[in-house]
């Protein structure tokens, strides 16, 4: 017996029958990034320089200054009519009868006058509350910013001149 080999190509015995073109899948698709975000700068009315930064905290520590002399000449002012108040109570007191009523009299303008010089004393202890929580320069109403000639003139100013107009119209 001889064993005869086929050279033509057949099916081949033992492999597995033809298979359907695999497709080859695609690459990903490359991601487009969006581009990178620019940093978006303040208009120009808005952006600050460091030269204005430190102008600025020159200017709030030249502020700080200004109120605590206000500060320490309020509080010597309002320890002088208390003890002025003080005496002229005692003498309005002890007095004869006709230097009394003189003593009342100037006792109740120093208590006014010394409540006054006591308001005034809170009002620049809370302008420098302020100025130590960063809120000092903002109107307390509307929060926008008091100018620099109304805190160059009034340094405890609590509010713009707009809000301080309308809370005057509304008192008066």
């Amino acid at each position: 017996m001889s064993s005869v080999t086929s050279t033509k190509p057949g099916p081949a015995i033992g492999r597995a029958a033809a298979r359907p073109p695999q497709r080859v899948p695609a690459p990903p698709p490359q991601r487009v990034s969006a581009p990178s975000p620019q940093r978006v700068s303040a208009p120009p009315s808005q952006r600050v320089s460091a030269g204005a930064s430190r102008r600025a905290s020159v200017d709030l520590a030249q502020r700080r200054a200004q109120l605590e002399s206000r500060w320490r000449a309020r509080l010597e002012q309002v320890t002088e009519l208390s003890l002025a108040y003080h005496d002229a109570a005692q003498q309005a007191r002890d007095g004869s009868p006709t230097s009394q009523l003189g003593a009342v009299r100037r006792a109740e303008l120093l208590a006014r006058r010394t409540v006054a010089e006591r308001q005034a004393l809170a009002d620049i202890e809370a302008a420098l509350d302020r100025l130590s929580n960063g809120q000092y320069g903002r109107c307390e109403q509307c929060r926008q910013p008091i100018s620099a000639a109304l805190l160059a003139r009034q340094p405890q100013a609590r509010y713009c001149s707009a809000c301080a107009c309308l809370a005057l119209q509304g008192a008066g």
